[in-house]
């Protein structure tokens, strides 16, 4: 009979939990109000605290800070030559080796 095969029981179990889910979240949103002003304002806070340092504040900071930008830009200009040297010592060590 089609009720016993596995995908019957699987949809079952997918339709069930899925009207659970549903029907919780509706219990959920009926009885909890909406957040208050000063919940809304600890989250917002919490948020930009957590964005201070986070890769977008600090990148923030960096744009903000001349010394820093200054650093950043003689790194890059560094490491340039740095990373060509370094490709062109494994390639020469690569082709040295299959002689």
């Amino acid at each position: 009979m089609w009720m016993q095969k596995k995908w019957f029981k699987l949809f079952t179990w997918y339709v069930t939990a899925s009207f659970f889910f549903a029907f919780g979240a509706i219990v959920i949103s009926m009885f909890r109000f909406g957040p208050t002003e000063q919940e809304t304002m600890n989250f917002m806070m919490g948020m930009m605290k957590a964005m201070e340092t986070s890769l977008m504040g600090l990148s923030m900071q960096v744009k903000e800070d001349a010394n820093v930008q200054r650093l950043v830009y003689e790194s890059v200009q560094f490491a340039f030559p740095l990373l060509a040297i370094s490709i062109a010592g494994g390639v020469y060590v690569r082709c040295r080796r299959k002689v």
